[in-house]
Formats: C-alpha cells, structure tokens, sequence
C-alpha cells in the first residue's frame, strides 16, 4: 500500500476529487489500490501513455502544478 500524503497534498487531493466527482476517501482507495495514478510530471505520464491527441480510455487531471492524476473509465 502506497502512503498517499508522500504523493499528493491535501489541497491537491480535494481539487480533483472535485473533478472527479469522488470524495476525498475515494480518491484516497483508488490510489491505494492502484486504480488511480498519480504523476510528478507530463513527461513521466507521456512515457507511460504516450503522446496522443486523446486518451479514450482514462480521465485525467493535469494541476498547474504540473501534476497528473488519471483514472480509467
């Protein structure tokens, strides 16, 4: 199990549970069960998804920050 808070701020936690449409307890399973992901950075998450113009099969948030959290459909 992943310890959420070396990953994510609660403030970041809360404004994309928001856009998700989850509670921040929610969001906090999916993560530690590995259905939701979490990147430092685009670049990380390009390396893994590649550089499409979409993603049909994930939602994803990018934070100003730079962050990116994505969640299957």
């Amino acid at each position: 199990m992943k310890n959420v808070s070396d990953i994510i701020h609660i403030g970041e936690l809360i404004a994309v549970s928001k856009v998700f449409q989850l509670n921040t307890f929610q969001m906090i399973t999916l993560i530690e069960k590995g259905l939701m992901e979490v990147f430092e950075d685009k670049e990380t998450f390009l390396e893994k998804y590649g550089d499409e113009e979409t993603f049909d099969e994930l939602d994803w948030c990018e934070l100003n920050n730079g962050k990116i959290f994505i969640k299957p459909k």
